[in-house]
């Protein structure tokens, strides 16, 4: 597949799960891909597996609280490729799930510092460059189905995204203009190292779905790239769901 081929695209958390099969999904569609995270054994390791696969990508570490870093992180981007087509702001965290009235404030502040805040400064970065480019391009964020379909003890993760889905529909009006495409994928429960170690989690999950599967990593990795192509040069501000049937109704 080469629907990416010649595109310059930047994805953050990168380093496993989600963000990793988004890196290799464009890779593989011939992207080259800066790969960007806090763990940098881990995203060196997706840099490997995009090379081993005959494709193109560098690592960078960069966390999305810090701006400044952020900075850099694009401007690695264009200056090792010429330009930037794409950005997925993919990097944040689940927490612990803790009761409400248990939950310490400071814990809840981490959570939109780093799922919200962190996505709006990746975002923020991204549109800077694209618009100064002046030849459009696409941005994602990963937004969650916790936020269409509440579940107890994840007040302050289902609040965080939540705000990244309203941010992306205001963003996605206000980038129109500069012809940025702006959308949120939003995955439901998805199989990744960490749920594939819960005993029975998945298949818990699974029976009680429409479609009775979960979603996986290499789909999601998937329907990022054909939206970050020029195949659907229209699609903006829509929510993406990939959630087998979770938040129907």
């Amino acid at each position: 597949m080469t629907r990416l081929v010649g595109k310059v695209i930047v994805v953050t958390g990168a380093e496993s799960g989600i963000g990793r099969a988004i890196a290799k999904s464009c890779a593989a569609a011939g992207a080259s891909v800066v790969a960007s995270g806090i763990a940098e054994a881990a995203l060196n390791e997706t840099v490997e597996q995009i090379k081993r696969a005959g494709g193109e990508a560098r690592a960078f570490v960069c966390d999305v609280r810090d701006e400044a870093r952020l900075s850099a992180l694009f401007s690695e981007a264009t200056r090792a490729y010429g330009h930037l087509d794409a950005a997925v702001a993919n990097a944040g965290m689940i927490g612990s799930q803790e009761a409400l009235v248990s939950m310490r404030p400071d814990a809840f502040r981490a959570m939109l510092e780093t799922n919200l805040v962190g996505a709006f400064l990746t975002i923020q970065a991204a549109a800077r460059v694209l618009i100064e480019q002046g030849r459009g391009g696409s941005i994602i964020a990963t937004g969650s189905s916790s936020v269409l379909r509440p579940a107890p003890r994840l007040a302050a993760y289902a609040a965080s995204k939540g705000g990244v889905h309203s941010m992306m529909q205001s963003i996605a009006v206000e980038l129109a203009p500069h012809k940025i495409r702006v959308n949120t994928l939003v995955p439901g429960t998805t199989a990744t190292d960490a749920t594939r170690a819960l005993p029975g989690y998945l298949e818990k999950v699974a029976s009680q779905l429409p479609l009775g599967e979960v979603v996986t990593v290499e789909e999601l990795g998937e329907y990022a790239a054909f939206v970050l192509s020029d195949a659907c040069p229209h699609l903006t501000g829509a929510l993406l769901k990939l959630d087998s049937g979770r938040t129907i109704g």
